[in-house]
């Protein structure tokens, strides 16, 4: 497989297709504000009341410290996307990007039992595209058919779930 692209070439890459979940994204930062919420009130009840522990500043400190470090681990997930262009195919997650040539795709299929689409590579490999999912419902519908739209242009064997499956 090829290298992915880094540095400046992934940065002026111009891309056919970039689309991020919206429900999923809605909900991550929902849930990293609850979060901090939530360990900013147990810093301040936790010191009220004689529950047999004692807790001084630094614990309180701690417990706002945590819900902070927990939000923006959940806000990780608002990095997921999917871009595709001439360049190929870049997929991001929470920790790392990563673009496959064209030459590396075999093929783009979504599962019945999935909730997200995959990028087929050789050797039976695949790459599951996070960023289009079922939650979005008719939003995830249309990306999943402008990516094969995409996909069919630069790589048309690519485009076609049938023969994606046979292989």
């Amino acid at each position: 497989m090829s290298a992915p692209l880094v540095g400046s070439d992934a940065e002026d890459t111009t891309w056919d297709f970039d689309h991020r979940p919206r429900k999923m994204r809605k909900v991550v930062i929902a849930l990293a504000v609850l979060t901090v919420i939530v360990h900013v009130i147990w810093a301040v009840i936790l010191v009220k009341g004689d529950t047999g522990v004692t807790i001084g500043a630094a614990d309180q400190f701690a417990f706002v410290v945590i819900g902070f470090i927990v939000a923006g681990v959940l806000l990780t997930l608002l990095r997921i996307r999917v871009r595709a262009g001439a360049a190929g195919v870049e997929v991001t997650g929470p920790l790392r990007s990563r673009v496959w040539d064209w030459t590396d795709v075999v093929g783009l299929t979504f599962p019945r039992s999935s909730y997200f689409p995959r990028l087929e590579l050789p050797a039976y490999e695949h790459v599951g595209l996070w960023a289009i999912q079922t939650f979005d419902g008719a939003e995830g519908v249309t990306a999943m058919a402008r990516l094969r739209e995409v996909v069919g242009s630069y790589k048309p064997s690519a485009a076609d779930p049938e023969s994606v499956a046979d292989r």
